[in-house]
């Protein structure tokens, strides 16, 4: 292969790639946007940070309004009724909402004060909803689900989907429909109607006391309000001493664990916290924080130590097979997370504890989707062969010693269950230490990209086996299995089962999905991926609630397809 010849960033973010006309299109890249970098990797994410804050993105959703994103509290603060009458002249818009939009501004003007009170339209992968943003809403989790606050409903929002308004001024009330605004204009940069200095302007100033009592996690990257404190010398294994606690507290020992109760009243963090005046003359006592936890002196990171493979044909095969065991996990995880009772079926700590559970090992599930994305993107990259997506599930999967397999097996979420996924996740071994040796070839080879993303992989995977810690700990303080589990049999359901059944076919469906998405690749597939996303949340979550509320472990069944079918160990 002539690697003159290949093009081997993928770009992975809509700013870095410009169609010229709807799909199939020609794609060209765009100045400034490295094809590699996505909206999340950004230092300071979604809260307020060094470079911009995304949240300021949803203020400009609805067309020729500005509003203050709350809870419940969703207000308009600003009407462009010129631009509305021009789109009136232009005929985009007709004249009841022309009307509506200078109704609007007139009575602001007179101080007036307009909040949106309710949403209609596509929420993602939620589907079509009518959400009340007054409403409160603790939980989204399980079946029929709604967003969990105002932003992330307003997030959610499809682009240039018809979204339809409820607007309230005490009883009096008004609807505008019109296209979700989209972030970004045709040449790929921030739309026309943000303003300059517009994502910036909510940020803290991190250099004065801001941090102090703002509310908000200040600086994203390297001092956060809260932390994993300083570990005690030798390295304690407990639980206590990897909860976060507040990073400037007035306590800085590291002979015990931290007081890990985070600010909640004016009294708690007098108590808890440094006074202004104290910064100023303890901020050299203020620890950086490097991968979650307060650190001092250097900072040295742990790097694997694999040996490259012996070909290309050798680092496919492992490849493959990594995205196998990535989805093989998925099918445990599952299992154990549909085997807790449904989140809101019982009350108190108890709920507390399930729901949390139940959630992370989602969140850590969906993680492993994303690493099936990743080590796809890794194999079309390399491109040492015509692409074929690697989707087979793997029959085994690495265990806790090196060069030890185990079988797939689907369990309860028991304290047996939970400790072997602790394993599965633990940093430089199992699954992470397979990945070592891939990584060692594709630095050997200078495959600098794919490198990365498989870095990227691994240190999500410590991520995943923190989470699995904290699981251990919250199912941990009921010993009574039936006070949690809603499902302890292990057994398939019986043949036929119609719940079972229905699951399998959802499955094969969104694998399906997937296949032909990444078979396209990017920009082409991203429809049948969106479709997988959509189909996942909207039908297979709720599929496995079923099976679960039958009576039985929600397992999937091995698929003849070749596509998908078991895949066993590289020699």
């Amino acid at each position: 292969m002539n690697t003159d010849d290949v093009i081997r960033l993928l770009p992975r973010n809509v700013a870095a790639q410009r169609r010229l006309g709807p799909l199939p299109a020609s794609v060209v890249p765009v100045a400034g946007n490295p094809a590699s970098t996505r909206l999340e990797a950004g230092v300071g994410n979604c809260y307020p940070g060094l470079e911009c804050d995304l949240r300021n993105l949803e203020r400009r959703f609805f067309p020729f309004l500005e509003v203050d994103i709350g809870d419940p509290i969703v207000a308009v603060i600003a009407v462009d009724a010129a631009a509305a009458r021009a789109a009136h002249l232009a005929g985009t818009i007709d004249k009841d909402a022309a009307a509506t939009y200078r109704h609007l501004s007139t009575t602001m003007k007179r101080g007036a004060h307009w909040r949106i009170v309710a949403i209609h339209g596509q929420f993602g992968s939620l589907g079509t909803l009518a959400v009340d943003l007054t409403a409160n809403r603790v939980s989204s989790i399980g079946r029929d689900r709604l967003p969990i606050d105002n932003w992330t409903a307003v997030r959610l929002l499809t682009a240039d989907s018809v979204v339809t308004l409820t607007l309230a001024k005490g009883r009096t009330r008004r609807t505008l429909a019109g296209p979700r605004a989209r972030y970004l204009g045709d040449d790929g940069a921030l739309a026309d109607f943000f303003r300059p200095g517009e994502l910036t302007q909510s940020l803290c100033s991190p250099w004065t006391h801001d941090f102090r009592d703002c509310g908000c996690f200040y600086w994203a990257s390297n001092h956060p309000d809260i932390a994993q404190p300083l570990v005690s010398v030798p390295p304690s294994d407990q639980v206590d001493w990897h909860s976060d606690v507040i990073w400037e507290r007035r306590d800085r020992g590291t002979t015990r664990p931290p007081h890990e109760k985070t600010r909640a009243t004016a009294a708690d963090a007098d108590a808890l916290e440094m006074h202004h005046h104290e910064i100023n003359s303890r901020w050299q006592e203020l620890n950086f924080v490097v991968e979650g936890r307060e650190i001092v002196g250097a900072y040295a990171p742990l790097r694997p130590v694999g040996t490259p493979l012996a070909s290309n044909a050798v680092l496919l095969a492992h490849l493959k097979y990594a995205a196998g065991v990535e989805l093989a996990v998925v099918h445990e995880y599952l299992a154990a997370a549909f085997s807790l009772r449904e989140p809101g079926s019982t009350t108190g700590k108890l709920n507390d504890d399930i729901e949390a559970a139940h959630s992370e090992i989602m969140r850590v599930a969906i993680g492993e989707m994303r690493h099936i994305r990743a080590v796809n993107d890794v194999i079309r990259s390399l491109a040492f062969e015509p692409f074929a997506p690697a989707l087979n599930v793997a029959t085994q999967v690495p265990g806790l010693t090196p060069g030890s397999l185990r079988p797939v097996n689907f369990q309860p979420a028991t304290p047996d269950t939970i400790t072997s996924f602790i394993a599965v996740e633990a940093p430089s071994v199992s699954v992470d230490g397979y990945y070592t040796n891939i990584l060692a070839t594709l630095e050997a080879g200078k495959f600098s990209a794919e490198a990365q993303t498989i870095r990227t992989v691994m240190s999500e995977g410590a991520d995943h086996w923190e989470s699995f810690r904290f699981v251990q700990l919250w199912l941990g303080r009921h010993p009574d299995l039936g006070e949690y589990l809603a499902i302890q049999d292990p057994r398939p359901p019986p043949p036929r089962n119609a719940a079972h059944a229905n699951l399998q076919q959802l499955y094969l469906a969104l694998l399906n999905q997937l296949y032909t998405g990444y078979q396209l690749g990017i920009p082409e597939g991203v429809p049948p991926i969106n479709r997988a996303r959509t189909s996942m949340v909207s039908g297979l979550l709720p599929a496995a609630w079923d099976v679960a509320a039958a009576g039985f472990l929600v397992r999937f069944d091995p698929i003849v397809d070749a596509r998908f079918a078991p895949l066993f160990p590289p020699p």
